[in-house]
């Protein structure tokens, strides 16, 4: 179940006979097919396949008689009678499947040619804003992979399209195209995905002997030992590890109890305790493990993901496509929407001759492609932001928004990973390993008055402009865009790249965070006119109330002695530092 690339688009059709002259040669030579089960009609036959998880080893032939015969692979045709037994005992296979040499079928059928729901709405074009109902529940699936893979998503790749995995794309479209997604961007994602995919040989894995399946990548991911019900595979390149294993259930519980308590995690551990099912989730300044154990016939299935720092990807990945059973069908099907997108776009980018992500704006042409940001060393990256210290140990905060989607995390050129994140209050806490204390900033007893002088920190439009910007302003509004009280307006100039970055009041005590700058052009649209300096920050209590619940201690300060301009900058400057997220 490979993904075949062409000129950057995706054929992933399987070559099929559809002569009836040779009908012996539907089936290999010296094989037969494994008949699982006979249908009427062609949906009938794809219903039944989909039913049964069938996708991946699914062959249907149309029979003289009419009807169309489901067949689970072929097996050699030596022998093929004890397996057959075998199989039906292990109940792999109904007890009436037979194996069949092929002399009644006539041609083989793509089953897996999308056909349109009558009750779901027609896909408007390569160039609409994107719309995940036209998509079968297979390309969903596919993009909520893709958008995992590219760090964007964590959760169940179920093909389940909601809030979550809408999120996600907007997220990436955002990060990739500065813009709301639209179907082009989907087919890019497509597009890059499949290539990746066959780059390392991704694949769904059916781990028999503890009937589990999960997406591996098997061209690099090797079998390095099996004992008894454990098997422990490694990454040829990456510092990667998956052991499945059955496990009973005293074990898995201390099992996950010791991963959830294990020393030098960054924050508390995610847990799920289910009655069918345990997770258990950690991060470290050296990577993540991941641990998820399913109870089938009495005994706990157990995948367990050792991820060195920026695998994020991969974890997502192979976590979100772990199921019960047979592994589902996860490539989209020829002819379906999501690759005749695929197709269409990547005609137009050959056309072109673009190798990057393009302008995939429908108004703009497609000849320029986005250049990436680079950091001091060359190397490529997806975003930055500010952050500032607030421990000595090498604790900063910074806006949700800067870390979201990134496979790696850089603060002052160090590797960083997340402590805490929350999307309500838009603040993350990053911590780096530190061989010298931190200089951190401290925060101010009480929230700024309005008209109170304030100055900022950050990096904005890094790679254009140059180190560290600092600007002074005051406290326009107590609240925010639209009555927001979460938030406060300020008129100190900011940009993007700002955003994470320190507002100080005149006693150098932080009383906000920046997080936004109001889209001057949209309100031109809407109004004529054009606002200036009309920024926001997020209150410096919640900022408090943010670190108080994660566990991490911050130091107050009383107002003191009021610095002079030259002094704020210095303070500024040893506490805040470049967020690079790749």
């Amino acid at each position: 179940m490979k993904l075949l690339t062409k000129s950057c688009s995706i054929a992933l059709a399987t070559a099929v006979s559809s002569s009836p002259a040779n009908a012996q040669s539907l089936v290999p030579v010296g094989q037969c097919a494994v008949v699982v089960a006979s249908r009427p009609s062609i949906d009938d036959a794809r219903q039944y396949i989909i039913a049964g998880g069938l996708q991946p080893v699914a062959h249907v032939f149309a029979s003289s008689n009419g009807w169309y015969a489901i067949a689970a692979g072929f097996i050699q045709s030596s022998g093929s009678t004890a397996v057959i037994a075998q199989k039906k005992l292990a109940h792999e296979i109904p007890n009436d499947a037979y194996c069949s040499t092929g002399e009644m079928y006539v041609e083989e059928v793509n089953w897996r040619a999308a056909v349109q729901d009558p009750n779901q709405p027609a896909s408007e074009g390569l160039w609409a804003d994107f719309d995940a109902r036209p998509l079968t529940r297979a390309e969903k699936r596919f993009l909520q992979a893709a958008l995992a893979m590219a760090g964007f998503y964590t959760g169940l790749i179920d093909g389940a399209w909601g809030e979550g995995s809408q999120a996600a794309l907007e997220r990436y479209s955002f990060a990739t195209f500065e813009t709301e997604p639209t179907n082009a961007h989907a087919a890019w994602l497509t597009g890059i995905t499949a290539q990746a995919w066959l780059d390392d040989g991704w694949e769904y894995e059916h781990i028999r002997h503890i009937n589990i399946s999960a997406m591996i990548p098997s061209a690099k991911l090797m079998m390095v030992s099996q004992t008894g019900a454990k098997q422990s595979w490694e990454h040829r390149e990456k510092d990667l590890r998956v052991i499945f294993e059955d496990l009973e259930t005293d074990y898995m519980k201390a099992f996950h109890g010791a991963v959830a308590t294990m020393e030098g995690r960054i924050g508390s551990a995610y847990r799920h305790r289910g009655t069918d099912r345990w997770v258990t989730s950690v991060m470290f300044d050296t990577g993540t493990v991941y641990v998820r154990s399913d109870l089938i016939s009495g005994t706990w299935s157990t995948t367990s993901i050792y991820a060195g720092p920026g695998l994020k990807g991969e974890v997502g990945l192979i976590s979100g496509s772990i199921q019960v059973g047979s592994p589902p069908w996860i490539v989209p099907e020829p002819g379906g929407v999501l690759l005749t997108y695929s197709d269409e776009l990547f005609a137009i980018l050959d056309d072109e001759g673009s190798e990057a992500a393009p302008n995939l704006d429908p108004n703009a042409e497609l000849s320029g492609s986005v250049p990436p940001k680079r950091n001091a060393d060359g190397d490529s990256v997806r975003s930055t932001g500010t952050a500032f210290f607030v421990t000595d140990d090498g604790i900063a905060l910074t806006n949700a928004h800067v870390v979201e989607g990134c496979n790696f995390l850089a603060l002052g050129g160090n590797p960083a990973s997340v402590v805490a994140v929350s999307s309500n209050f838009d603040l993350a806490a990053l911590r780096i390993s530190v061989a010298e204390p931190t200089k951190p900033l401290l925060f101010a007893a009480a929230d700024a008055s309005l008209n109170a002088d304030i100055t900022i920190a950050g990096f904005p439009l890094h790679g254009l402009l140059g180190g560290l910007n600092v600007n002074r302003g005051s406290v326009s509004s107590m609240k925010g865009l639209q009555g927001d009280e979460s938030s406060i307006q300020i008129s100190a100039p900011v940009q993007p790249g700002n955003s994470g970055g320190p507002v100080i009041d005149r006693y150098g005590n932080v009383v906000g965070v920046v997080v936004a700058k109001l889209n001057t052009l949209a309100l031109a649209d809407a109004t004529g006119d054009i606002a200036q300096n009309v920024n926001f920050a997020i209150r410096g209590s919640l900022a408090k109330v943010f670190l108080s619940s994660n566990g991490i201690d911050f130091a107050l300060k009383t107002d003191g002695e009021v610095l002079a301009p030259e002094a704020s900058a210095e303070l500024l400057r040893d506490a805040t530092h470049l967020v690079e997220c790749k």
